[in-house]
């Protein structure tokens, strides 16, 4: 780890989000080649998941290029 990055530790614990959220967390990261069904596997899995009562969230890095980068593409340079 470079000397200047200092990970950052949050005010709220992750026990005290589990325990509103009422179940644990996880995390999910789906990879693979464009257009291999990523978004379709990662929306069917928050769909299963919401009917359980689990609260999900997909972060589609398509729509996350729309939004918080739409200044940047694919190349290396963006990367």
């Amino acid at each position: 780890m470079r000397k200047n990055i200092h990970p950052q530790k949050g005010k709220i614990s992750r026990a005290d989000r589990e325990s509103i959220a009422q179940h644990k967390s996880v995390l999910v990261w789906v990879t693979g080649f464009p257009g291999s069904g990523k978004s379709t596997i990662s929306h069917e899995l928050e769909y299963r998941l919401f009917q359980q009562n689990i609260k999900t969230y997909v972060l589609d890095g398509d729509n996350v290029r729309q939004g918080l980068c739409k200044d940047l593409g694919f190349s290396a340079d963006d990367r």
